[in-house]
């Protein structure tokens, strides 16, 4: 194969934060114009970032070496004029300082980039297969999940735009490591993290590839890249269909060696989840995908309503998968749940948006957070997990442990990717959960997917003999908001939930807590000297509010559950018992 259409990224000058890029396309000879677009938004993180902004010093030249008039003509597209010619050679710069998975960073110490906010691409020709080759500076080494073109170190191949696209690079002097799983080579490489773990990561990365691999029973990529970036103060990652991209802190490495319970440290284990979680999507959102996430349109929104059936699944297996691995011990993962339930409840926006809203509404919703978030939202990450583990226990119930939520996907597994490689239309999920237990799923979809009702925990829990129980924080007193306090020991109101004590006093996000009951509130948390009036009882509040002194008066409410757990159910049956200990792994565990 032998590319008409084929670029060269090169990082000249490392401290400009500038990537040289060349493009030369090919196959001309019948166009009078070139529509050149750059994409706005990265696929797997649902928000226009307008990534064109950071290219300049556009130029084209045809064959002869002569200069093409070019002109834009929006924000991401450029007209060339290519009358007469055959071939055009367009070169340009791409600014690259911000260290995130979905943008690009450059700097003395390594060069990472992805496709989409880098690359041109020649409207109508997003089909045609891409070279790509990556000149580091001397002493760098390119890491990259495609194909290399045989003999060439750091010259590869992508079969479209789609697959260049969803491609990340990472260049530098980096530590890395191989492995295999299932005969197939998987590099791990961190910048920035000189004195991390690397033989823990050897023992545990792994044993969750193969975890993810032994669910699907396949591994359905040629080579995969961990890229990771150690950075203190950030926490993610972007999945792709043969790399990952993630980021965390050194604190992640807290306790890398099992303590006493068998357990890893917890944000060491959260570390685990996160790399999980990316290698997970490898199947079920790069390959197993909703319809309408693949192919894309890269100047605008791709809206679907599928995106809890992706990132809520994915959120919940990425965690299951650890303790079917052994990695997680059944009593953190059972506090981990009961974490989210407690998350999930502390959500007002979640009796206002159901599941398939929030998908539809990342592009507005998630990635653009403010102060009335909680009130009108709920996250398809947060609710979806919570969804996804009680579809599991539904399955394994109305089987009697015979088929699981893994079945379910197996089945669209085998029914769009395999046999066709097309997305699932919106409800293919809940048919494959029909067909799979050969029992109307509609009224658990409904339920807990396309309305706002509240979850009826013990419809899903007691059939596997389980009990959610809320521990209640005794005669606490609660306003309904949240405060922050600055490095100056300044109070502010950050969050107000809806029809609370809070908001019929009057408090607004913003507003600088002076005083509560008449002691001064500054260094203090606010929320712990609100928790010390009775439910019931009216409480004086100063507040600064644009400079200005006010008082308020309001009348505390009784605080909700401080927290959830999950206990057994006394006196459970054989078969209770059973599909717990299929789920859990175990069947009786410590009640804490």
């Amino acid at each position: 194969m032998d590319p008409a259409i084929s670029f060269s990224i090169s990082a000249p000058a490392p401290h400009s934060h500038l990537f040289a890029v060349k493009m030369q396309i090919e196959g001309l000879e019948t166009e009078d114009s070139l529509l050149l677009r750059m994409p706005v938004w990265t696929p797997g993180s649902y928000l226009i970032r307008e990534y064109p902004k950071h290219l300049q010093q556009l130029e084209v030249r045809d064959e002869n070496g002569k200069s093409r008039f070019v002109e834009k003509i929006d924000k991401a597209g450029w007209s060339v004029d290519v009358d007469s010619c055959a071939s055009v050679t367009v070169t340009y710069r791409v600014y690259a300082h911000e260290l995130s998975p979905r943008h690009n960073h450059l700097d003395g110490t390594h060069g990472f980039f992805n496709g989409v906010a880098t690359c041109l691409y020649p409207e109508g020709r997003l089909h045609e297969p891409v070279c790509l080759q990556v000149i580091p500076p001397e002493e760098w080494k390119v890491f990259c999940g495609l194909q290399r073109i045989d003999g060439e170190e750091a010259v590869f191949v992508a079969e479209d735009f789609d697959e260049l696209f969803d491609t990340p690079v990472e260049m530098g002097p980096h530590k890395w490591f191989d492995f295999e799983v299932r005969g197939v080579n998987h590099r791990f490489v961190i910048w920035n993290g000189d004195d991390i773990d690397l033989d823990a990561l050897r023992r545990d990365v792994p044993v969750i590839v193969e975890q993810n691999a032994s669910m699907f029973d396949e591994i359905p990529y040629q080579k995969y890249v961990f890229i990771n970036h150690v950075v203190s103060d950030q926490w993610g990652g972007l999945e792709h269909r043969h790399s990952s991209v993630n980021v965390f802190g050194r604190k992640n490495f807290d306790r890398t060696e099992r303590d006493d319970d068998g357990d890893y440290g917890e944000k060491y284990a959260n570390l685990l989840r996160l790399w999980s979680h990316e290698h997970f999507h490898a199947y079920h959102v790069k390959r197993l995908r909703p319809l309408e996430l693949g192919p894309f349109d890269y100047q605008r929104e791709n809206y679907t309503r599928s995106l809890w059936a992706v990132e809520g699944v994915a959120s919940y297996f990425d965690t299951y998968q650890l303790l079917r691995a052994g990695i997680l011990q059944p009593p953190s993962y059972l506090k981990l749940l009961e974490k989210r339930i407690k998350q999930l409840h502390d959500v007002p926006g979640r009796a206002l948006q159901s599941l398939e809203e929030a998908s539809f509404d990342a592009w507005i919703g998630l990635y653009r957070r403010d102060e009335n978030t909680p009130n009108a939202t709920v996250s398809y990450y947060l609710k979806g997990e919570l969804v996804s583990w009680l579809l599991d226990l539904w399955i394994r119930d109305q089987t009697t442990g015979e088929r699981t939520l893994a079945d379910v996907l197996r089945r669209m597994w085998r029914e769009y990717y395999l046999a066709e490689d097309v997305g699932f239309p919106r409800g293919a999920l809940e048919a494959a959960t029909t067909a799979e237990t050969e029992v109307d799923a509609s009224g658990v979809f409904r339920q807990l997917v396309r309305s706002t009702e509240s979850i009826e925990w013990e419809d899903f829990l007691a059939p596997i003999g389980l009990q959610l129980q809320s521990v209640e924080a005794e005669g606490s007193g609660w306003l309904a908001c949240k405060t922050k306090t600055g490095p100056t020991g300044r109070v502010e109101i950050k969050f107000v939930a809806r029809d609370g004590p809070a908001e019929r006093a009057g408090l607004y996000p913003g507003d600088e807590l002076v005083a509560i009951g008449g002691w001064s509130v500054r260094g203090e948390d606010a929320e712990e000297m609100i928790a010390q009036y009775a439910p019931g009882e009216a409480v004086q509040i100063h507040i600064l509010r644009r400079g200005k002194l006010h008082q308020l008066e309001a009348n505390c409410e009784k605080a909700p559950p401080q927290a959830y757990r999950l206990k057994p159910i006394d006196d459970r049956s054989d078969r209770q018992r059973e599909l717990c200990a299929d789920w859990l792994g175990v069947s009786d565990w410590d009640n804490r």
